[in-house]
């Protein structure tokens, strides 16, 4: 008897044991660094999440949804190896002038981690986001936008900023209260028919050709105001000169002198009221001293 109460013993601790040790391995739940995960109890989420590091849940009864909270990227291209699918995924534009063109855009998003519970109660991950919001959202506004741009503005960069702007706007505000921060749209890149890009870039050459010599045109046009402006500037000093001249007839002769200091060969006669007198230097003299 003593001998089957130690086997049964034996049993039940064993068996205690097996449950403490699965249970603590269920129960051990690390975090990754870049991640948030949702707890859920009986497979409906709580609205508790866990931080990346060490974390324990309750075996069983709980586990975790993982929700990426790094930035992400979208991307809808033209070629195979650039867009989130393996084909042709650019956004087909039909423009104000009624070209066809094909854009490429990216979404940049992520996840905002305090609102990670939130974002997987609407959306479950972000694969889901993507084909719900972001894909259908990009296409309508690119469509419904470029359809009010010319083509030449699309080609060109104007319209290209005036479509990401509307379509960063519209998914700020689907995502609101989703936890989806839409950080940036770019429009990669503009793929028109062949003929129509060739037209274009003439057309474009063309217009910064005519943009270079209107330049051209007014930095001649200040050049010729500023000559115009020195002239006057020195007529009208020439002018005060002569009035202070003809005004001190004593200045003349002073002046008369100091260009004889400066000059050994010049024989100045005088003009006006000094006509007659002729003013030299004694180059004798000086050469005696």
């Amino acid at each position: 008897m003593k001998s089957l109460q130690l086997k049964v013993g034996a049993v039940v601790g064993a068996f205690v044991l097996v449950t403490v040790l699965v249970g603590g391995g269920l129960a051990w739940n690390p975090v990754q660094e870049g991640n948030i995960e949702v707890v859920k109890e009986w497979g409906a989420s709580t609205g508790e999440t866990l931080e990346p590091g060490a974390n324990v849940i309750v075996p069983i009864k709980q586990s975790t949804a993982v929700v990426p909270v790094r930035p992400q990227e979208y991307t809808m291209a033209n070629e195979k190896q650039e867009g989130a699918e393996a084909r042709d995924d650019s956004v087909e534009v039909l423009t104000n002038d009624g070209v066809s063109v094909n854009v490429d855009v990216t979404i940049r998003y992520r996840v905002n981690k305090t609102e990670a519970a939130t974002f997987y109660d609407e959306y479950k991950d972000v694969s889901q986001a993507e084909a719900r919001l972001i894909r259908p959202t990009t296409q309508d506004v690119l469509r419904t936008e470029g359809g009010d741009i010319d083509t030449t503005e699309i080609y060109t960069g104007a319209g290209q900023k005036q479509m990401a702007a509307a379509v960063k706007k519209a998914l700020e505000t689907e995502a609101v209260g989703s936890g989806l921060i839409i950080e940036a749209v770019q429009i990669r890149n503009i793929k028109l028919p062949s003929q129509y890009a060739d037209a274009v870039e003439k057309k474009e050459v063309e217009k910064q050709n005519i943009e270079k010599k209107q330049n051209s045109i007014q930095v001649a046009k200040a050049e010729a105001e500023r000559k115009r402006v020195q002239a006057k500037g020195e007529a009208e000093a020439n002018e005060i000169v002569a009035e202070s001249l003809k005004d001190n007839p004593e200045l003349i002769k002073i002046r008369y002198i100091e260009a004889l200091n400066q000059d050994n060969n010049t024989i100045y006669v005088g003009a006006g009221s000094q006509a007659g007198i002729t003013l030299t230097k004694d180059v004798d003299e000086e050469n005696k001293s």
